[in-house]
């Protein structure tokens, strides 16, 4: 396809296949068969890059898939209602279970939130996880629930900046799998971490009647504002229909209000550029509503200095990043502590890691890994 609209082609591409979803008129007149049949690929082929965006049970629920897709997502669309359902009476039970141990304070966030909040059907909205954020010096109280109920914390790396959460899983029933990610901070990245706090969103925060009273999670402007960080603090380098469709979908319900406590809150948690930019692309991808005023000010806000605006800078090499991160920690003795504990973790985690027996080798593999890792810019 080509780009006469003058767009970058992974937005092009966006719009092909939001195409598949809504009008094509509303996206800009633009054929999605040019995009999803250009070389003939297999239904299997159409259907991976539709997994990939996240919108195939979207995209079927809505009709406008081809017969020899459709047949592929039929078994598939039973198998996730059913794992959907086994999942929802894990995390009822979870949530119930925190309640029950003297731990009511914390927020359900990010996918699950949004599935049961926002889609009219929660299997509509791919996940792998659960977010949940709690209090760090809580973490000892809530791993003895998890225990209780029979996770498993799974291997990562561990240290007290490099990251800011775990993850505990659990099987149920058949093969089916729930992962819960538990964090006392935001964002693994040391520029959005602070962004906001736990007492933040759970004080101004809702219950998720769909589910239980017991489970708490963001407001839609918060909401928002974190799929905003989400999109680009943790996948910069990628874009995917349905982290838009997230974003797309809160705004659209926003009124004059919410628009108002956005542009505050942008302004003091300086995320106006990150926010306009998301904004902005769902406009040209999903034709969401913006209202004009609201858009000249977050482009007014957003031209002082944000910290948060380097991750616009989507093709940078990683180890740009890493400076980016250092100078947003607030001592020398923590940005010490972050370059020592992303080189070398603990011996035991390094020798998993690089599956030998020899740490010392292990961090060395690990250094030379590394090296290459920050210093490719990506694709």
């Amino acid at each position: 396809m080509g780009n006469e609209n003058g767009l970058r082609p992974d937005l092009e591409e966006l719009l092909c296949y939001a195409a598949l979803i809504n009008n094509p008129a509303e996206t800009g007149g633009l054929d999605p068969a040019s995009a999803i049949t250009a070389g003939s690929p297999s239904a299997n082929e159409k259907l991976a890059k539709l997994d990939y965006h996240g919108i195939s049970l979207l995209a079927l629920e809505n009709g406008t898939l081809e017969s020899e897709v459709i047949d592929l997502l039929g078994q598939r669309k039973q198998m996730m209602i059913a794992n959907e359902a086994l999942k929802r009476v894990a995390l009822v039970e979870l949530f119930e279970a925190f309640r029950a141990a003297g731990l009511s304070r914390n927020v359900l966030f990010k996918g699950t939130a949004l599935a049961y909040s926002l889609y009219s059907k929660p299997w509509l909205r791919p996940r792998t996880d659960s977010d949940c954020l709690v209090d760090f010096h809580e973490l000892d109280a809530y791993q003895a629930v998890f225990d209780q109920l029979g996770y498993q914390k799974l291997f990562a790396i561990e240290g007290r900046q490099v990251s800011y959460q775990s993850t505990f899983s659990k099987a149920l029933a058949g093969q089916s799998v729930i992962n819960i990610d538990v964090h006392w901070r935001i964002s693994n990245r040391q520029i959005l971490a602070n962004s906001f706090s736990l007492e933040q969103l759970h004080s101004s925060g809702v219950t998720l009647d769909q589910l239980s009273d017991s489970i708490t999670i963001p407001n839609a402007v918060d909401s928002l504002l974190i799929a905003c960080l989400h999109r680009l603090g943790h996948h910069h380098r990628e874009e995917r229909l349905a982290w838009l469709y997230d974003i797309h979908g809160l705004a659209s319900d926003f009124d004059t209000d919410d628009w108002q406590v956005l542009l505050d809150k942008t302004a003091s948690k300086l995320l106006s550029a990150v926010t306009l930019d998301a904004l902005k692309i769902c406009q040209t991808v999903l034709a969401t509503h913006l209202p004009e005023d609201v858009i000249s000010k977050l482009r007014l806000q957003a031209t002082s200095k944000e910290p948060s605006q380097v991750f616009l800078k989507r093709e940078m090499p990683e180890w740009k990043y890493f400076w980016y991160e250092l100078r947003a920690l607030p001592s020398i003795a923590d940005q010490c502590n972050l370059v020592f504990e992303n080189v070398f973790p603990r011996p035991s985690y390094i020798r998993r890691q690089m599956q030998t027996r020899n740490a010392a080798w292990g961090y060395l593999k690990r250094v030379w890994r590394g090296l290459k890792r920050v210093t490719k810019a990506g694709s």
